[in-house]
C-alpha cells in the first residue's frame, strides 16, 4: 500500500494519471496493475484524514529534528475554501455551489483546507468536501439530474462513512473540529486566521475554546449589519463607523488610517481595527481576540492568511487539484488529500534546497523523475540484450555483468560479439 501512495504521487509530479501510466508499464516504476491503484482510492477502511496529519507531524519533526524551525514570525492555522468545479452529473454527492471568483453557481464541490503556517511553510493539516443544498433543499439539481448521480452502500463507522456525512455538515462547524484535531495531534498554533465567511460569532467563540484559550482569532470583518455589543448598546459597523471615524491616526508603515473598537461579539470580547487605505472612501475592517495585539501586529498576521491562496493555485497549477473524473465521492477524498500531501513533499523540499518558488522546485523534480524513468528503462534494454546474448552464445548473464564493471577488454569482448548479429537479433534487443 505505502509503495502505491508513494507511485501515485509520482504521477501527480509526472503531471500523468493512473491510466497513462499503466499504458506505460509504470515506467517500470511498479510491478502491479492500474486496477490495484483504483481499489486503494475507493477503499472505505483507508482513513486519509489521518494519514495526511501523520504527514504533517512528520514534516514539523523533519523541520524540528534538522534544526530549521527558529523563525520569530507567529505559527498559525489558516482556513479557507475553495471551488472543485466538475463537467458532469455522475459524480457521488455533487450539487451546485457558489464560486465566488466567477460570481455564479457551477457544478462541484466547496473544497474546505486547515493549513498549518510555522513561520515559514505552509501546509495542510486536514480537509474536508462539501455540498450546498440550495434554497429548495435539492442541492440546485432536478430529480432526474440527482438520479444520475453515483451511489454506494456505507458501513456506519468506517473512515468513508464519517467522510460522506461530513458533505452536508456546516462548514464553520467543521472548522472547529479541524482545529481541535490538530491541536490534539500535536499540530499547535497561536492564531486561526480567516476570511470574513468564517468570522462569525459562534465559529469565533468555539475556536477561543480550544485548548483553554490558546488559539486566537485573526480575521476580515464583513461589512455587514451584524450587531455588536458596546456597553448596553449594540452597533453594526456601519454605526461604529460613523461614530468613531474622526479618532482615526495614519500608520505611516503601510500608508493608511486606522482606528480601533472593543466589542462583543457573542460572549467573546474582540478588537475591530477599521482600515482607510490611500485615498479610498471605503473602510474595511479586521478583528482580533487578542485585545492587547496593536494595530501594525493585527495587519501583518492577517497578510499570512495569502499563503493558503499560493498553496491552492499551487496544487491546481501544478499537480491537478480537483481534476480527478472518479465518480466514487472517496476517491475524490483521496485524490485531494494525495494532491496536498504532494504539496507537503515539494514544500519540504524547496525548505531545504536553494529553490525560491515552488514552481522551479516542481520542473526541477520533475525533470529529475524524467530521467530515473529513463535510466530504468535503459536498464531494461540492458537486460533484454544480455538474454539475448546469453541464450545466442550460451554465455552466463551473471559473469558477464562482473567483467564489464572490472575493466574495458570485457567491453571490447562485448562490442565484437554485438558486430556478429543479425539485424533481426539485434532488433530483439531493442
Amino acid at each position: 500500500m505505502v509503495e502505491q501512495i508513494l507511485a501515485m504521487m509520482v504521477f501527480r509530479i509526472l503531471g500523468e494519471s493512473i491510466g497513462f501510466m499503466s499504458k506505460t508499464k509504470f515506467y517500470g516504476i511498479l510491478e502491479v496493475g492500474k486496477n490495484c491503484f483504483y481499489r486503494l482510492l475507493a477503499r472505505p477502511e483507508m482513513d486519509w484524514r489521518i494519514l495526511l496529519l501523520s504527514m504533517a507531524r512528520r514534516f514539523h519533526s523533519i523541520v524540528r529534528k534538522e534544526k530549521a524551525e527558529e523563525t520569530n514570525a507567529p505559527k498559525c492555522y489558516i482556513i479557507d475554501d475553495t471551488t472543485v468545479s466538475k463537467t458532469g452529473l455522475h459524480f457521488e454527492g455533487l450539487s451546485r455551489v457558489f464560486d465566488h471568483v466567477l460570481g455564479k453557481c457551477v457544478l462541484g464541490y466547496k473544497l474546505l483546507i486547515l493549513a498549518f503556517f510555522d513561520g515559514r511553510s505552509t501546509y495542510t493539516v486536514d480537509l474536508s468536501i462539501h455540498r450546498e443544498s440550495g434554497k429548495k433543499g435539492n442541492y440546485s439539481l432536478s430529480r432526474e439530474e440527482r438520479s444520475m448521480q453515483f451511489h454506494k452502500e456505507r458501513i456506519e463507522g468506517k473512515p468513508d462513512y464519517e467522510r460522506f456525512k461530513e458533505l452536508d455538515t456546516k462548514k464553520s462547524d467543521n472548522v472547529v473540529r479541524m482545529i481541535e484535531r490538530a491541536y490534539k495531534g500535536g499540530i499547535r498554533a497561536t492564531y486561526a486566521l480567516m476570511d470574513t465567511w468564517f468570522v462569525k460569532a459562534p465559529l469565533v467563540c468555539a475556536v477561543r475554546k480550544i485548548g483553554g484559550g490558546a488559539v486566537h482569532v485573526v480575521g476580515r470583518l464583513a461589512m455587514g449589519k451584524d450587531r455588536y455589543a458596546v456597553g448596553s448598546r449594540r452597533y453594526n459597523v456601519h454605526e461604529l463607523i460613523a461614530l468613531h471615524e474622526r479618532e482615526a491616526v495614519v500608520c505611516r508603515k503601510y500608508k493608511c488610517m486606522y482606528f480601533e473598537q472593543r466589542v462583543m461579539m457573542g460572549d467573546t470580547c474582540v478588537k475591530i481595527f477599521f482600515i482607510r487605505v490611500g485615498r479610498n472612501k471605503n473602510w474595511d475592517a479586521i478583528v482580533t481576540t487578542d485585545t492587547h495585539m496593536k494595530f501594525v501586529k493585527a495587519f501583518e498576521i492577517y497578510q499570512i492568511r495569502w499563503n493558503i491562496e499560493v498553496l491552492i493555485k499551487e496544487c491546481r497549477q501544478y499537480l491537478g487539484l480537483g481534476s480527478y473524473q472518479g465518480t466514487d465521492f472517496d476517491e475524490q477524498i483521496a485524490d485531494c488529500t494525495l494532491c496536498l500531501m504532494t504539496h507537503m513533499v515539494l514544500t519540504l523540499g524547496q525548505r531545504f534546497n536553494e529553490y525560491e518558488a515552488l514552481g522551479e522546485l516542481f520542473r526541477a523534480t520533475r525533470r529529475e523523475m524524467f530521467e530515473l524513468t529513463q535510466w530504468r528503462r535503459t536498464l531494461e534494454i540492458i537486460k533484454n540484450l544480455l538474454n539475448v546474448l546469453a541464450v545466442k552464445l550460451c554465455i552466463n548473464v551473471a559473469n558477464t555483468m562482473e567483467n564489464l564493471m572490472q575493466g574495458t577488454q570485457a567491453v571490447s569482448e562485448l562490442e565484437a560479439i554485438l558486430s556478429v548479429l543479425s539485424p533481426s537479433e539485434a532488433a530483439v534487443t531493442r
